[in-house]
């Protein structure tokens, strides 16, 4: 199992464990281990060592868990590095074809929503990728993360959506020169095919999500800026109507379909 994968599986493990630990308490208390009384199911002194062992035991273990999946990670991403270093490529008009369909990770941003990368950087559903560190470059340089970004599988894009507020997913189709890793593809333009909508608010995470709504953030690292989620009815309801915007009028505004 690649380190990205384990670390997916791991983080999906670690948001059961709340879950388990309230499961756990319940049936500790069924079976009479918190009574105190002689004829129960399950003595006390047995249901609070099981209890001290997932308290304390379990969340330092987690813990190493995460430090030596870290370090996976980091040899992994040392070994893409010294690979993408060591490309054969004699001549730029002879790059190995294949079809870079993907889904990738986007906000939408300002009062007339446009889109907006993980790292910032403002662009259309059709276009062509720029460098923010050197002007130079035309994207995608090897030695440099221009470019666009996409993973290969959905699922992975999902996961990875969970980890992100504000952001939506898409599925993209990518053109020109670029390259393929093992989990995705960076290359030089992209065509934004659709916006998988979010199928709960992104606020109360619990109703279906049935308009755009758009509030000002302030942020540390870059000028604030006026955010695009989708939220429910209900949600939505507390938001100024100028503030608001239907999934058709989105779709036309960014020249995307909506699904």
């Amino acid at each position: 199992m690649r380190s990205g994968q384990s670390r997916r599986a791991f983080i999906r493990l670690l948001r059961l464990y709340p879950v388990l630990l309230l499961g756990l308490l319940g049936i500790l208390y069924l079976l009479g281990g918190f009574s105190g009384k002689p004829d129960a199911m399950l003595s006390e002194s047995v249901s609070y060592t099981i209890l001290a062992i997932i308290l304390f035991i379990v969340p330092p273990s987690a813990m190493i868990a995460f430090f030596f999946i870290g370090r996976a990670s980091d040899r992994e991403f040392i070994r893409n590095s010294k690979n993408q270093n060591n490309f054969q490529i004699q001549d730029a008009f002879d790059l190995p074809n294949e079809s870079m369909h993907g889904y990738k990770l986007a906000g939408i941003a300002g009062r007339e929503p446009t889109l907006i990368g993980i790292t910032g950087d403002l662009y259309s559903a059709d276009d062509s990728a720029k460098c923010g560190v050197n002007p130079d470059h035309v994207p995608p340089v090897k030695d440099c993360q221009c470019g666009f970004h996409a993973y290969k599988e959905l699922s992975e894009a999902e996961f990875e959506l969970s980890t992100y507020r504000n952001t939506f997913l898409f599925d993209v189709d990518f053109y020109g020169i670029g390259f393929v890793y093992e989990r995705g593809y960076r290359a030089e333009s992209q065509v934004m095919n659709k916006l998988i909508a979010p199928k709960r608010c992104m606020f109360c995470k619990t109703l279906p999500a049935k308009r755009f709504i758009t509030k000002y953030e302030f942020s540390e690292n870059q000028p604030g800026l006026w955010r695009w989620q989708m939220r429910c009815f209900l949600c939505s309801s507390f938001t100024k109507k100028i503030n608001q915007m239907s999934i058709v009028d989105m779709a036309k505004k960014l020249n995307i379909k909506i699904s």
